[in-house]
């Protein structure tokens, strides 16, 4: 496994909109999410939402093969209105790779990243539903702090906070 996270280039998201797409369909396929039942899903993040997500300030990472391919993905934010508090989106691993470590890397070079801009927390949600994945997040720090439900998807967001040291 390479091991070197990178920040991404504005000329490489569309590379990086392919691999979300490519990492997200799984779980869509997983939980049923097509465009017409849940057209906000990741899975179907339309070039205009990432960048924006760009042009907002995100701060996107990747693991590249030595080939240039994406291995794996993760973008930070500030959360707004809120203190030393920033939040992971979009945190993702080629399905080919998984269990393999590069999800702790990406998530261990979160919390590094949070604590060096001089954050406290580090948010991430996520489906509820998807108890493997909220179990992987409290394995490695996260603490549960509930959940929300929103009308317009069809799924309940849970939510984790890690606190930085």
């Amino acid at each position: 496994m390479k091991d070197e996270i990178v920040q991404i280039k504005e000329n490489q998201l569309p590379q990086c909109l392919d691999f979300i797409h490519l990492c997200f369909k799984s779980v869509a396929d997983k939980f049923g999410f097509t465009k017409e039942n849940c057209p906000v899903h990741t899975s179907f993040m339309p070039m205009e939402k990432l960048q924006n997500f760009w042009n907002w300030g995100f701060l996107m990472y990747g693991i590249f093969s030595e080939q240039g391919q994406l291995e794996g993905y993760i973008s930070l934010s500030k959360v707004p209105d809120k203190e030393g508090v920033w939040s992971i989106h979009n945190l993702c691993v080629h399905p080919n790779l998984r269990c393999k470590g590069y999800g702790k890397l990406l998530l261990d070079f979160a919390k590094a990243k949070t604590k060096e801009l001089s954050g406290q927390i580090l948010f991430v949600d996520f489906i509820d539903e998807h108890t493997e994945l909220k179990n992987w997040y409290i394995k490695n720090g996260f603490e549960f702090i509930g959940t929300q439900k929103y009308a317009h998807l069809p799924f309940t967001i849970g939510m984790t906070t890690y606190n930085i040291e």
